[in-house]
């Protein structure tokens, strides 16, 4: 087996086992993968075989995208930084190396196809193929310095959008917007609540995973972390929700109560996740966790609180291990 394989499986396997330590949390996880599988089946079995077949298209791009950009990253890592970086640098097993990682995520996207509708694997392996294809043509393309310049100051820009006054702002946008808008009919206008919220309300939920380890280190609990980044929030939805609707109602204070909720739910579990582990992995588990929860949320919308509660319970409890480990 090719060196660089061997040793990206065992990290892989050695996160996998650190991350469902005990017996419980891999039968959470396996309840979960078995409950998103059920909810991706009922969902692509119930549409007309060319809205599931787009969907599959739209899915297998991204994910062939996605494993062809982690590839070439972690390529890139054993050429500069890694113990094997010879083996990184020989043009043949550097193709190895593309070819049994990307046989493994074909596999696994063949495998979930099958069991959510085996008449998409037509679909969904070459879509996946095409986005590895996007990945090798797009992996050179870079940033200019300047612009790389321009943009150090997000860090300055995240603090700020978790200090009140950030939230006072993004709510007086929203009414502010909602004023032309008024003249709409009642579907256009509800629409525009709820993307003007969600797009307001991305802004105030962003997230320094350092600051977060070093809180966690340094002996801070995920509530008073949470309590941090979400004031923003806290005073975009004291003023909002009371805001639209006496102004236009209660379907629209419902939907930016309904939106600042999730917001809040997916801020709560990008902490809870930083907490525990890197940032790339962070983020991908949370994607996974929330499409699960919007999968359920759409299919079976009684098992989301209790689902959401699940997910929240098992990354608080993992990540009191993480707390004061500088003391």
């Amino acid at each position: 087996m090719n060196r660089l394989v061997r040793q990206d499986r065992l990290i892989a396997l050695n996160t996998i086992r650190a991350t469902f330590a005990g017996w419980h949390d891999r039968a959470i996880a396996a309840l979960m993968l078995l409950a998103a599988l059920a909810v991706a089946h009922a969902w692509f079995a119930d549409r007309p075989w060319r809205v599931a077949a787009w969907t599959a298209l739209g899915a297998g791009t991204l994910i062939g995208t996605g494993a062809g950009r982690l590839v070439e990253g972690r390529l890139a890592f054993h050429a500069f930084d890694g113990l094997l970086a010879a083996d990184a640098l020989h043009p043949q097993t550097r193709r190895r190396y593309m070819t049994a990682w990307h046989g493994v995520g074909l596999t696994l996207l063949a495998v979930t196809t099958l069991v959510v509708r085996p008449s998409l694997l037509v679909v969904s392996v070459p879509a996946y193929l095409a986005g590895v294809l996007i990945a090798g043509l797009t992996g050179g393309v870079r940033m200019p310095k300047r612009i790389v310049g321009m943009a150090r100051p997000g860090r300055t820009l995240r603090a700020w959008s978790h200090r009140p006054i950030a939230g006072v702002a993004a709510a007086t946008v929203l009414l502010l917007l909602l004023l032309p808008a008024r003249t709409l009919g009642t579907n256009a206008l509800m629409a525009v609540v709820g993307i003007a919220s969600v797009l307001l309300t991305l802004t105030l939920t962003s997230i320094d995973d350092a600051i977060v380890r070093f809180m966690t280190v340094a002996g801070h609990g995920s509530r008073r972390i949470i309590v941090r980044h979400a004031k923003g929030m806290a005073s975009f939805l004291a003023i909002t929700v009371p805001g639209c609707w006496a102004w236009l109602g209660p379907i629209a204070g419902g939907i930016v109560v309904a939106t600042g909720g999730a917001m809040l739910l997916l801020l709560t579990l990008r902490v809870l996740a930083y907490r525990l582990h890197t940032k790339r992995f962070a983020d991908f588990l949370v994607s996974i966790l929330a499409g699960l929860l919007m999968l359920v949320a759409y299919s079976m919308p009684v098992a989301l609180p209790v689902l959401a509660l699940a997910m929240l319970w098992q990354l608080q409890r993992r990540g009191r291990t993480k707390t004061w480990l500088l003391a």
